[in-house]
């Protein structure tokens, strides 16, 4: 539907430059909320980070500053990205970021505009369930032998807690305090499992799934929080 696109920028200046650059083109113009913007057919969102967020890790949208976003888990998600050329001639590179870091994005995201995004728990659980096919297969058959034995050759959950564990491997202590407290929430006895209701409404296949998915949500916040306790020990 649209293209998210993340910008490490220092202050509101320097993003009011960027979108005014572009706005000067031909192609882009602008659309009713402040980070929405159209190249032609094709929405973008435009998202401000790094120096220009708050002590919170959020922003306040200009002029009035009464629309606020949370930034948690861009920086990881910038630090740990994967660089990508879209062109030679001339020379484009652009960052994505690697699946840990895009599930603490769509964690937090999800948490954050809830009940407006359930798109963001149908893709965690899409990058959940596939973990172990985006290049982990060989890593759980050869140095996470003991992983993928505790969860007795099961390769999809034992993906998710080497996802949960990879996510917690790249996270600041703040971004991890938080992914971690909405996971304890929606797997806590008295939780109304809003996050695994999303993940499975938009599917007709997975209503009768509910009981697997949240057992999967579990094993996630499984591999979150032994890597966690393992960070704490070595430090």
């Amino acid at each position: 539907m649209d293209i998210d696109l993340g910008i490490e920028v220092e202050s509101w200046e320097q993003f009011n430059k960027l979108t005014e650059s572009l706005l000067s083109t031909p192609k882009i113009s602008s659309v009713t909320k402040p980070q929405k913007f159209r190249c032609e057919s094709v929405l973008l969102d435009i998202i401000p980070f790094g120096e220009i967020t708050d002590k919170n890790r959020r922003i306040s949208w200009p002029p009035e500053h009464e629309i606020f976003m949370n930034m948690l888990g861009f920086k990881e998600a910038y630090e740990n990205s994967i660089t990508v050329r879209l062109s030679s001639f001339p020379e484009l590179d652009i960052k994505l970021p690697s699946l840990p870091g895009l599930a603490l994005m769509k964690i937090i995201s999800w948490k954050e505009q809830f009940p407006e995004r359930k798109k963001n728990a149908e893709d965690l659980l899409l990058i959940m369930q596939k973990y172990e096919r985006a290049g982990n297969l060989d890593r759980l058959y050869d140095k996470e032998q003991e992983l993928l034995k505790e969860e007795n050759f099961d390769v999809i959950n034992a993906g998710i807690r080497l996802l949960g564990r990879d996510m917690a491997k790249i996270t600041d202590p703040n971004t991890l305090s938080a992914v971690r407290n909405i996971l304890d929430g929606e797997t806590e006895e008295r939780s109304q499992f809003k996050l695994v209701t999303d993940m499975i409404t938009g599917t007709p296949t997975l209503l009768d799934k509910f009981d697997d998915i949240l057992f999967q949500v579990k094993k996630l916040r499984q591999g979150l929080v032994e890597a966690s306790k393992n960070q704490c020990q070595t430090q």
